[in-house]
């Protein structure tokens, strides 16, 4: 696929996007990239030509990407030269969809790749609507060379200021590169002037249609106000108003009335208002008082009181003095602008030097509850009692159940989480436990504040009398010990309008949730004598964790590193599990790829479980399902059998349910996150590599799957939980999350000390993955192909055909592409392509490198461009054909921290022996050798001197194809390898034909529907 990046140049600080590809600017290439990324409305967007002043080579482009072109070897002197373009401005539309459409970067498959300029006007294109949705905007007028025209001015606050001064400083050198002419190239336009213009622009394109709307012809504005009103909500900007001297007039009023706010931008203090409490004793009535202060903007820690200020001689005015000579005229100003939103504040001012105020209980809380987010929003500094801020937005009052326990060892004596558990009710206000008669005097009060035991609290009146009448009626109740459990971890359980804010247990339920909060150890296990794998000693402390939650019914989510192995704890598991005396089954859902993968695994380390593959078309009907279940410990299948054959699973009793891969199901309105919610076990498990903790949406429809109702209705997890920790960088909430899921969260990194002396330094695997159809046809086609042949032949003949045989087969397993050599699509038409790109995927997202090795340059050449579409970024390749400066040039580039390559493809020959690549921590063998010491030799790459980091090797192996039976000839002479596949792929071809029918026959778990 030939790849186009799109780029965005400004002129005059309108956005101009145009295309990079065999050609730089062709518009049909434009438009064929923006209908490529989902962007059809092109209405509105002006083409225009222009000249782009682009680093060249002579009169040849510089490829700003590798994916777009690759920079020659001889650059004699690089020079900017002018191309010639056709392009868009973009108006408001079109901007803001480009930029949303590269939030997630370059879109997958698409071949187009977004240049840093479209990645750098995305920020521009928040702090724009940032400052829209704030309101920190102010209508204005000015003169250009040809009228009048209303505009839109940014008004950002400190922060805001800051951040626009950091994105000037990082402005692309491709922004700066269009010229009026092509005979010299533009000025360098300063960064701060162009971003200045930028945004201007972008705020102006966002506050007015896109559609022009024309004064209608005939029509006049009664006044200069009128038609500046009209000119600042439609397109274009300009005045319509002919009388000259009102226009001069009405832009020297708007000045003034700008005054004050340039007053506030040249100051270098924030005005602020600070409420502090009533005194505990002395004063007869409780008053509550309002000061007046300034912040240094620069300086937070330093605050000057005006009480101070107003004094000519004091040491906090002399000190404002030697900041500013407008310390009285900002201060007024402020003030001035606070009364028109607090009618105290005009109050105070009818006193000379006003300093601040007092206010009365309900006074104070009118003050916190309206008047302080409404200054703050205007701009003003709002400091409020610690105890305010704490329980801000948050009810306060509610129940406190008292758990009674009976008499028991820990053990449990029958108990479960499901069983039903008597308790006692009382009233919480915060920690404080109330009694009924306590609750009867505050309600008396009827004051939205009170001072209760020292401390002032809000008082929410309605959940006051719900906790006065839930306790008149239930001086006592029920709950499952379960509910107690989730509302200690902090789930929120209502009863009657009121919440439960607090549990009360000790007993076996109190040390059950010290074991699920870290605060004591729960049972260390070793894994039965019939498990015939060895746990290292973390995988021990996963694998009892797993048994621990499965023995309390708990749902447990392992969402261990790659490589760590998640399945060998999970088999530890399940075979405790059947020697304790389970007799159902256990159903592994997993992805199409790694099928097999389980089925191998499950074999090598529970050799005595029965395993049933319930897969592919003539899988088991329902009466024979139901039947071989019965006599099986592990079911095995895909989730898009999950979906399709729910009918059949949900009428199983399942001993567990095991979900590999399980961000499979992190859409929960998806038909498989449905359908694994609606199985019935008794204990769940979810198995994943990705980091959960990065995806905060994603983890609703795992936790429901876990532990059904744990973080409550999707809609109340939106609410709660992802909008104000993802939008909002809520902490108190993340702390809350992370207190309910944690307990069932066990994730370990490669890079934790703990695990690291656990590890070996390289971690060897094997990835069995399925064929297609297409694949097994292929496979089937060429073995009747060449069996009769080789059958007839001998000698040297024979030995030709058996390597043609071999070659053609390992094109087959590889892809149908590499076979028929017709350039066709890559995508869902391999296993190995499939398995690769879950790999892939999860490797990137953990910020790690890859090598891939295959025999075959073709192979290489395929890879390279699905990868480089896939992802849209830079894959190198080395092949025989690449001359050692370019060779040592991919090596430095792939070893460079930071870099964006993260994935090289090597060929076997010319990249197995002589180079050092330790910035890599994975290899993949996407296509076998067949000899373990030309395989050692090309992972050695990375595993050697200077890797500082685990190695994790995959060796890709096709089931039920000769792939599969050479792998397991070679495991068995291991310890001769030396000696008996010495040499590569020969021995092979000594086979008998009777060995080779054997060897080369299609099994039926070969292909994976």
């Amino acid at each position: 696929m030939t790849m186009i990046a799109l780029h965005i140049s400004l002129r005059e600080g309108v956005p101009i996007l145009w295309s990079e590809g065999k050609k730089i600017g062709m518009l049909k290439e434009l438009r064929l990239a923006m209908a490529g990324i989902g962007m059809f409305s092109l209405r509105g967007n002006t083409t225009k030509e222009y000249s782009v002043w682009l680093p060249s080579n002579g009169e040849t482009a510089i490829p700003s990407s590798p994916l777009v072109g690759h920079k020659s070897d001889t650059i004699e002197k690089e020079n900017l030269y002018q191309f010639p373009i056709t392009a868009l401005r973009l108006n408001a539309n079109s901007l803001f969809e480009l930029t949303l459409l590269s939030e997630k970067g370059n879109v997958p498959g698409s071949g187009i790749i977004f240049g840093s300029s479209v990645i750098w006007m995305r920020q521009v294109v928040k702090i724009a609507l940032n400052l829209i949705r704030s309101q920190s905007i102010l209508p204005s007028i000015i003169r250009t060379a040809s009228c009048w025209e209303a505009t839109w001015l940014p008004v950002p606050d400190s922060t805001t200021f800051l951040a626009i001064e950091k994105l000037a400083e990082t402005i692309p050198a491709v922004c700066r590169t269009l010229g009026k002419t092509v005979t010299q190239a533009p000025p360098e336009l300063p960064k701060q002037l162009a971003l200045k213009q930028l945004l201007a622009f972008t705020l102006n394109a966002f506050l007015r249609p896109a559609e022009k709307s024309e004064v209608i012809k005939g029509f006049t504005f009664e006044s200069i106000h009128d038609a500046w009103i009209y000119a600042l909500s439609n397109n274009p900007p300009k005045i319509a108003w002919d009388r000259e001297p009102e226009i001069e007039e009405f832009a020297r009023q708007l000045s003034a009335w700008r005054r004050p706010l340039d007053i506030h931008n040249r100051s270098p203090f924030k005005f602020c208002f600070q409420l502090t409490e009533p005194p505990l004793k002395g004063a007869k009535q409780e008053r509550w008082h309002v000061a007046y202060l300034l912040q240094s903007k620069t300086d937070p820690s330093l605050i000057l009181e005006a009480k101070d200020l107003w004094k000519p001689e004091s040491t906090a005015s002399q000190h404002a003095k030697s900041l500013t000579r407008e310390c009285s005229e900002f201060m007024l100003t402020a003030l001035g602008e606070a009364s028109g939103l607090y009618p105290a504040v005009t109050k105070s001012l009818k006193r000379k030097n006003p300093s601040g105020f007092d206010l009365d209980t309900v006074g104070a809380y009118r003050f916190l509850l309206e008047y302080a987010e409404l200054l703050r929003n205007a701009g003003f500094v709002v400091m409020l009692p610690s105890w305010w801020i704490g329980q801000r937005g948050v009810n306060r009052i509610g129940i406190k159940t008292k758990a009674k326990l009976p008499a028991m060892k820990s053990s449990g004596s029958g108990l479960t989480l499901d069983s039903m558990i008597s308790c006692d009710y009382a009233a919480a206000l915060g920690n404080e436990e109330l009694d009924l008669e306590e609750l009867k005097t505050l309600a008396k009060l009827k004051a939205p504040l009170v001072r209760v035991r020292g401390e002032w609290t809000q008082i929410d009146s309605k959940e006051l009398s719900n906790a006065l009448r839930f306790l008149e009626t239930h001086p006592t109740g029920e709950l499952s010990a379960r509910e107690m459990l989730s509302t200690a971890l902090g789930a929120q359980k209502k009863e009657e309008n009121i919440l439960i804010r607090s549990v009360e247990f000790d007993g076996w339920l109190q040390e059950l949730l010290e074991k699920l909060s870290g605060q004591a150890q729960f049972e260390l296990l070793t894994a039965s004598e019939h498990f015939t794998g060895t746990l290292r000693p973390y995988q021990e402390r996963g694998f009892s964790w797993l048994s621990f939650l499965r023995k309390w019914g708990l749902g447990a989510c392992l969402a261990d590193d790659m490589g760590l192995g998640k399945t060998i704890q999970t088999l530890a598991l399940v075979q405790r599990e059947r020697e304790m005396g389970e007799k159902r089954a256990v159903l592994l859902i997993c992805p199409t790829s790694v099928i097999n993968n389980w089925r191998k695994e499950a074999q090598k380390f529970t050799t005595e479980l029965s395993i049933l593959v319930h897969h592919g078309i003539d899988r088991m009907k329902i009466t024979d399902f139901r039947k071989a279940t019965n006599t099986s410990a592990i079911v095995i299948s895909s989730y898009g059998l999950l979906q399709r054959d729910i009918a059949l699973f949900s009428k199983i009793s399942w001993s567990g349910i095991i979900l590999d891969e399980a961000q499979n199901i992190k859409n929960p309105e998806t038909k498989q996150s449905k359908a694994a919610r609606a199985l019935h076990a008794d204990y769940r498990i979810a198995l994943t590599g990705t980091p959960v903790e990065n995806h905060v949406g994603d983890l609703w429809a795992v936790m429901d799957f876990l532990n059904p109702g744990l973080l409550g209705t999707q809609h109340y997890f939106k609410q709660n939980f992802y909008t104000p920790i993802q939008w909002y960088g809520d902490t108190e909430a993340s702390t809350r999350l992370k207190s309910l899921t944690g307990p069932f969260i066990l994730r370990r990194m490669k890079t934790d000390k703990s695990i690291i002396s656990d590890l070996p330094d390289k971690i060897e695997m094997k990835e069995y993955c399925t064929l297609t159809k297409e694949q097994a046809s292929l496979y089937k086609a060429v073995v009747d192909d060449f069996q009769g042949k080789i059958e007839s032949a001998e000698g040297i003949d024979r030995r030709g055909l058996v390597f043609a045989l071999l070659l053609k087969l390992k094109q087959v397993c590889n892809h149908p592409a590499q076979l028929l050599g017709d350039n066709s699509p890559i995508n869902k038409r391999s296993g190995k392509i499939e398995r690769l790109t879950e790999l892939l995927t999860e490797i990137r997202e953990a910020e790690e490198k890859t090598l891939i090795f295959t025999q075959f340059t073709q192979m290489g050449n395929m890879l390279q461009g699905y990868i480089q579409d896939l992802f849209g970024e830079e894959v190198l390749f080395l092949h025989g054909g690449i001359s050692k400066k370019k060779r040592d040039a991919m090596v430095e580039t792939f070893q460079q921290t930071g870099n964006s390559s993260s994935i090289f493809i090597l060929s076997l020959k010319a990249g197995g022996t002589g180079l050092n690549l330790t910035g890599a921590n994975h290899v993949m063998h996407y296509d076998r050798w067949w000899n373990p010491a030309v395989e050692n030799q090309a992972t050695d790459r990375a595993f050697r001197i200077g890797q500082n980091k685990n190695v994790e090797v995959h060796k890709f192996i096709t089931s039920g194809t000769l792939e599969e039976r050479i792998d397991e000839m070679i495991e068995k002479k291991t310890t001769v390898a030396g000696q008996v596949l010495g040499a590569g792929e020969q021995w092979l071809t000594e086979l008998s034909n009777n060995d080779l029918r054997k060897l080369i026959m299609l099994s039926q778990d070969a292909t994976g529907e």
